[in-house]
């Protein structure tokens, strides 16, 4: 049995039965045969499942948040969010299942390819097994939902077992908007069953889409052998507050991706780099919007910050602050923990290679850095072994063209946080941040084969 927990009363929400070895078999079986539907079925009819999902994800919008507040514990006015972008998600995906294009290649660019040409096309790769993590149960899911029914595929989707009901919602979206049972299922299953690594090695699983932990990963790959593989495995975002930063927009922006879902997202403003010359009226600033944060119930409208996934999450943060305050860093606000709730905290006067600062906290902690040269910021963003996402704020194109080359991240932001994207844009990574969690249209084409057609015309008929 499954208790899922509402992270804020620590309350039983829901109870599940976990999915035993037989179920998993005949989900399997069924997401086989739920290939062949898929392959058949005409794009205009995946696009028409897919844009009732979207609608369905609105109509059903109250109930959605609730749920996703309640087993994930962020509060409702970002779970209100997350429900509109799965509703985006699956609005995208919908549009881009009628343009899954090939291409058509003349071969006569050398000798032995004159008078040939060829043509390739895209085909459902088969099935997809998506792995997703707790701290976006809708979106998350639908991002990997979207794409494998928009190409053409079956997909089986494990959730976390500590968020599983908001993809069950999706799930149970998706089949009343008319896609067949066959062609979408839920495994409810840790990762360490039996029943999850038999799915992992089994040959009819042609792709694995998986968005966690670097650890968690490495385990994935090492029992699934020879597969396609999507993966997006987190990472330690700065943001660089150049000199002539506009503050007045900063700071709000980056105390919000800082905190927002109590830092439990992979670009959340881990660090954050300022230039010497406006350093103390920055901290000024994000001590005091930080303090103006209220934590609390996040089934309250006026909340920003709720309780952590687990007291467990909680007390690991905790210790992290506190060896960092032990090897000489100032809490600037915060540092206090009640359960599972961790207060939003600020540190300064943080070692570059200390575990806070290099590994990915997942916490509401945000560093402070000080900073008086490009050199300097690009040095300490760098140092960590992940690059998702990088934000910079300043006016000077050249300092920001700068950043720009040398930031070895997937995305660079000017004028905005680590904290930014839309569903349909490319999400590259470098280092241990994975593959990258793709923009729809790439999320597509990954979950497609190429199949190439040579035509010699020289034949003869």
């Amino acid at each position: 049995m499954i208790f899922v927990i509402d992270k804020f009363t620590n309350q039983v929400y829901k109870e599940l039965n976990e999915t035993g070895p037989d179920l998993s078999k005949t989900i399997l079986g069924a997401a086989a045969r739920g290939t062949k539907t898929m392959k058949k079925m005409p794009s205009h009819k995946r696009a028409e499942i897919l844009e009732n999902t979207s609608n369905a994800i609105l109509k059903n919008a109250r109930m959605l948040a609730e749920t996703i507040t309640i087993e994930a514990g962020k509060p409702i006015k970002y779970s209100i969010k997350e429900v509109r972008r799965a509703a985006i998600t699956m609005k995208f995906s919908a549009e881009e299942s009628k343009r899954i294009y090939g291409e058509t290649i003349p071969f006569d660019a050398e000798p032995r390819g004159e008078r040939k040409f060829a043509y390739y096309t895209r085909e459902p790769i088969g099935i997809v097994l998506a792995i997703t993590p707790f701290n976006d149960p809708l979106n998350l899911v639908a991002h990997k939902l979207g794409p494998a029914i928009a190409a053409g595929n079956s997909i089986i989707i494990k959730p976390s077992l500590v968020t599983p009901i908001s993809a069950m919602h999706l799930v149970d979206l998706i089949h009343s908007s008319g896609l067949p049972e066959d062609c979408a299922s839920i495994l409810i299953a840790s990762g360490a069953s039996e029943q999850l690594r038999q799915m992992l090695v089994d040959d009819r699983i042609k792709m694995i889409s998986f968005t966690g932990g670097t650890e968690a990963a490495a385990d994935v790959v090492q029992h699934s052998g020879i597969k396609k593989y999507s993966m997006e495995l987190g990472s330690n975002c700065p943001v660089i507050l150049w000199s002539d930063a506009e503050l007045d927009k900063a700071i709000p922006d980056i105390v919000d991706a800082g905190f927002e879902s109590q830092g439990q997202n992979c670009i959340h403003a881990q660090r954050v780099l300022i230039h010497e010359k406006i350093y103390e009226e920055a901290k000024s600033r994000i001590i005091e919007a930080t303090r103006q944060l209220k934590v609390g119930n996040p089934l309250s409208e006026s909340t920003d910050v709720g309780p952590m996934i687990h007291e467990g999450e909680a007390k690991r943060v905790e210790s992290w602050v506190n060896e960092a305050v032990t090897d000489g860093s100032k809490i600037l606000t915060g540092g206090e923990r009640e359960g599972n709730v961790y207060y939003p905290t600020v540190i300064e006067s943080v070692d570059p290679k200390s575990r806070i600062a290099q590994k990915e906290v997942f916490g509401p902690v945000m560093l402070l850095f000080k900073i008086r040269n490009p050199e300097e910021a690009i040095e300490i963003s760098n140092s960590v072994p992940y690059g998702l996402q990088a934000g910079v704020f300043t006016k000077n194109i050249d300092v920001a063209q700068k950043f720009i080359d040398e930031l070895e991240y997937g995305g660079v932001l000017i004028n905005q946080t680590s904290d930014f994207r839309v569903d349909f844009m490319p999400f590259g990574g470098y280092k241990y941040s994975g593959l990258g969690r793709e923009g729809i249209r790439f999320a597509i084409e990954s979950m497609t084969e190429i199949k190439l057609v040579i035509y010699n015309k020289n034949a003869q008929v």
